[in-house]
């Protein structure tokens, strides 16, 4: 298959070379002005079918001709939807998917180089709110209020059964992947097989969190596409082999050195690919608001619980939202954590990380996407000494 050849060790030498010169001179971003390094705009067919990537000027001529429209998915990324019937064939692409306890790295090529690049948050609040939703149903039932009776001991568990906890994060894992598997021809699913001695070691508890779902999340793979498991000292090798820095702390931060470089890694090891530092880099994370409660934890002004909670109040917007606001005179985007109750009439906007930028006028909100439950933004990369 063609995304099996291996990269001769010419272009290995180049890669690195190129990496490293880019940064001893100090830029603080990537920019490549070749037209075989520039980002690639995703295209799909009539009926959404993925196509194969095209140039920002490609697409622009597309547009203007009326040939293709605009469209952005769950993501956020922009790609091109054509209007009439065009060719189908494609070259082989795949996808890296580097899977972690917090983030996961992501990364799509082409057979000739990374077209894009990707860290994803992934959602670490469900045991405090499981916790908060046991203690609330467990306190109502020693109150004379309506309630529900306990039903955790009458029922049996399906038989491949994941905790909440765990399945948060798988099902967050394959939603990305299933939607880079919409716009891009993805033919190949490249993954780290991560594998630990629970019996020898008792320092592997990041890596159970990893291990946990595996079953369920290679199968979904499976359907997809063609899934190729490596090995985590397979990865090392390669990311030395191509000069690949790797962040070994402040995992967090948002830059490819932390995750995405092994994923980009896989992808240079296992389909022959050369890197491209011009590459996009997003960051993705799961929207985050509080989910409809019957009434508050604690009593409020004259011991009553209000309502609290819900991603609608009737009005127009809802929580998730992207919108673009506007105030004193500047534009903000962002996405709705805040709904207009009876003590304030304005609209919450919070940006890509979950932070509140601000409070803003109804009338001068207006909504760019519905909610599609994650948050975007695209990084500059640049180097962290």
């Amino acid at each position: 298959m063609p995304w099996l050849t291996k990269t001769s060790l010419s272009l290995a030498d180049g890669a690195e070379a190129t990496i490293t010169s880019v940064w001893e001179k100090g830029v603080s971003f990537f920019m490549s002005t070749k037209s075989n390094e520039q980002p690639r705009v995703p295209v799909v067919n009539v009926d959404g079918k993925p196509l194969m990537p095209t140039t920002p000027r490609k697409a622009r001529l597309l547009i203007k001709d009326g040939l293709a429209k605009p469209q952005r998915n769950k993501l956020g990324l922009f790609y091109v939807q054509m209007t009439r019937p065009v060719g189908t064939k494609t070259q082989p692409t795949a996808l890296a998917e580097d899977p972690g306890a917090k983030y996961d790295g992501v990364a799509v090529a082409s057979r000739r180089q990374v077209e894009l690049r990707a860290m994803v948050f992934l959602p670490d609040d469900v045991p405090q709110k499981m916790d908060a939703r046991k203690n609330l149903r467990r306190a109502r039932r020693y109150r004379k209020t309506p309630r529900r009776p306990k039903r955790f001991d009458n029922r049996k568990r399906k038989k491949y059964w994941l905790a909440p906890t765990q399945r948060s994060k798988v099902e967050t894992r394959l939603k990305v992947v299933r939607e880079l598997c919409k716009i891009y021809p993805i033919q190949l699913i490249v993954t780290e097989d991560v594998r630990y001695n629970h019996y020898r070691y008792r320092d592997g508890k990041y890596f159970s969190t990893v291990e946990i779902g595996k079953t369920l999340t290679y199968r979904e793979y499976r359907k997809l596409a063609e899934l190729k498991l490596v090995e985590v000292s397979d990865t090392d090798a390669w990311r030395e082999k191509f000069g690949l820095f790797k962040l070994t702390t402040r995992k967090w931060e948002q830059v490819p050195e932390t995750h995405a470089n092994d994923a980009v890694a896989m992808l240079m090891g296992t389909t022959g690919c050369e890197n491209n530092p011009s590459a996009p880099f997003f960051v993705w994370r799961r929207l985050r608001y509080a989910r409809r409660s019957l009434h508050r934890q604690n009593p409020q002004r004259g011991g009553m619980r209000s309502r609290f909670g819900g991603t609608s109040n009737g009005g127009f917007l809802c929580k998730g939202d992207w919108v673009e606001a506007e105030k004193a005179g500047r534009v903000y985007r962002g996405w709705v954590c805040g709904l207009p109750t009876e003590i304030t009439k304005l609209v919450g906007v919070a940006d890509a990380d979950g932070k509140r930028i601000g409070q803003f006028s109804p009338k001068k909100t207006r909504l760019l996407a519905r909610s599609t439950g994650f948050s975007w933004k695209e990084v500059k990369t640049a180097f962290l000494p």
